[in-house]
């Protein structure tokens, strides 16, 4: 019985974590976790939340207003080395840094 609980409790442990945070690629919402979706649009996918302007975004992440309705939360960032291979830090868009996909046009 206490291997059990040994094992439950190791298995527990590293599903928190392991837990994906905002940026991380995925295929689908369940993917991102609670209170997350899985944008498709950006390749491998990018694990965010909408509607950060009522919801504050989780820690490492900001939110982005990419239009007066749409607001998403981002991996913040300082550099292009702050972001998952493919990606970039976007600098020109809004008040703060994020990682995208595509750099903002200039």
């Amino acid at each position: 019985m206490t291997r059990f609980w040994l094992v439950f409790s190791l298995a527990f442990l590293g599903a928190i974590g392991c837990a994906a945070e905002i940026g991380d690629d995925c295929n689908t919402n369940l993917d991102c976790g609670t209170a997350k979706q899985c944008d498709l649009s950006q390749p491998g996918g990018y694990c965010t939340a909408a509607n950060c302007d009522s919801v504050p975004c989780p820690d490492g992440a900001i939110c982005v207003a990419f239009s007066e309705q749409d607001h998403f939360c981002m991996a913040a960032c300082d550099s292009n080395s702050d972001c998952r291979d493919s990606y970039v830090c976007v600098k020109n868009f809004g008040p703060h840094p994020f990682c995208n996909s595509v750099a903002a046009p200039e």
